[in-house]
Order: C-alpha cells, then sequence, then structure tokens
C-alpha cells in the first residue's frame, strides 16, 4: 500500500521546475573614458527588461562611494563626476520591479577602480596581481612564569590541584598529566 501511495505521489504532483531569481537579470552597464573619470552607469536599455523577461522596472537607485562620502540618484542612466581616478569606488544598485502582480526588490555591489580603459569592475582589471611573500611572525616571550592552564582558560595553582587526564598549559607548551 505504501508503494502505491508513493507512486501515485510522483506521478501526481511531485514535479520540481527550476527557481529563477527576477533580481539575476538585473544588469547595468559602465561607460567612461581613459581621459575623463566621469563615472556613467545605465541600466537596461530605457528600463525594459532583457528578451523573455516580462517586467517593468519602477525604481533605478543608485549609490556610490568612495573612502569619505556616499552620493546617491535615481533613473535609469546617471553620472558621476565627484571621483578621483584613484579611488576605489563602490556602486550600489536597487531596483524595483514588477512580474505579473509580484514586486521585486534587488541590490547588487560592485567595487570600481579605475583601469587603462576607465572605470571598470575590480575583478576585470589588467591581471597585474599583488603577490605576498612569507610572513614571519616576530614574536618574543620575555617570560616563562610556569603558570598554567586549563584548555578552558582556568588557572591552577599548584601541579597537585590538576585533575588526572586533563590537558594543561604551561610556558606555551600543553602536557597530558596522567598517573
Amino acid at each position: 500500500m505504501k508503494k502505491l501511495l508513493f507512486v501515485l505521489l510522483v506521478l501526481l504532483g511531485l514535479q520540481t521546475q527550476a527557481q529563477i531569481s527576477p533580481c539575476d537579470s538585473v544588469e547595468y552597464a559602465i561607460t567612461s573614458t581613459v581621459n575623463n573619470n566621469v563615472l556613467q552607469l545605465e541600466g537596461w536599455v530605457n528600463g525594459i527588461c532583457p528578451v523573455n523577461f516580462p517586467c517593468v522596472v519602477s525604481d533605478w537607485s543608485w549609490s556610490v562611494c568612495d573612502d569619505n562620502l556616499c552620493y546617491g540618484d535615481t533613473g535609469v542612466t546617471v553620472y558621476f563626476q565627484q571621483f578621483m581616478t584613484t579611488d576605489t569606488i563602490k556602486v550600489c544598485l536597487t531596483t524595483t520591479m514588477t512580474i505579473d502582480t509580484m514586486t521585486y526588490s534587488c541590490m547588487q555591489c560592485d567595487s570600481l577602480v579605475f583601469g587603462p580603459n576607465g572605470w571598470m569592475v575590480m575583478s576585470m582589471g589588467t591581471g597585474t596581481g599583488t603577490s605576498l611573500s612569507e610572513i614571519e611572525m616576530n614574536t618574543t616571550y620575555e617570560f616563562e612564569d610556569n603558570r598554567m592552564f586549563d584548555v578552558l582558560g582556568r588557572e591552577f595553582e599548584r601541579y597537585q590541584d590538576i585533575p588526572y587526564g586533563t590537558i594543561y598549559i604551561r610556558n606555551r607548551n600543553k602536557f597530558l598529566k596522567t598517573r
């Protein structure tokens, strides 16, 4: 009987469908030139969603920040002239769209740098990465006072106070007290 119910359940109703988030389709373009630090951001052309995606975007809200200040604007196309070519800026776009009768609010953020061809997403750099050499710790401990602690940080006054089978620490070394 259980097998029959399971087969009926599978045949009549357990259908899975891929979940598509409308926020995945939100895109914008960065327009700038090498000789101009004006950042132009543009959403979908005239705010119309991509082909085969029936939606209406009712709000484009932009926030662009450097280390000190943030600037905001609304609209499909916006311009920002406040930034230096040496700045790393954070661009956040919040869109509000309606699909059928559902309203969605989507937010995406990117870090931009000024590269050889103008403003670009930081991850799309020219491939000149930063390398790190080995890091050496230069820490010296000037004292070894023979204080004893268990792994929970409780201090023991005398060795005899430590219960058998307990792991304890003395002078940065771990020990196990046995009989």
